[in-house]
């Protein structure tokens, strides 16, 4: 019975210490694109900017769609490339 106790006692602490240590804020991102006007920073359409962006992953050029996805959304690089994986998986490539 002792040991059923003292088993208890040590699963009680142990969820108590991961409670109080685990960190307040969700630590995953999920993108969420800001919202922003139909035209991107260059002054070009926002749907001209994803039909290009769509092309550069079906033609190989993943570098040049991560380039384009930053300058038109004003992601960050980490971002910018998860959203590209994202959609090239969609398209299937």
């Amino acid at each position: 019975m002792r040991t059923l106790i003292f088993y208890a006692a040590l699963v009680l602490l142990g969820y108590l210490i991961g409670r109080f240590t685990a960190p307040k804020e969700r630590t995953t991102v999920v993108y969420k694109p800001a919202a922003r006007s139909r035209e991107g920073s260059a002054g070009t359409e926002v749907a001209e900017v994803d039909a290009e962006i769509e092309a550069a992953i079906r033609s190989g050029r993943k570098i040049d769609a991560i380039r384009l996805y930053r300058e038109t959304y004003g992601t960050d690089l980490k971002s910018a490339k998860e959203a590209v994986e994202a959609l090239q998986s969609r398209l299937g490539e």
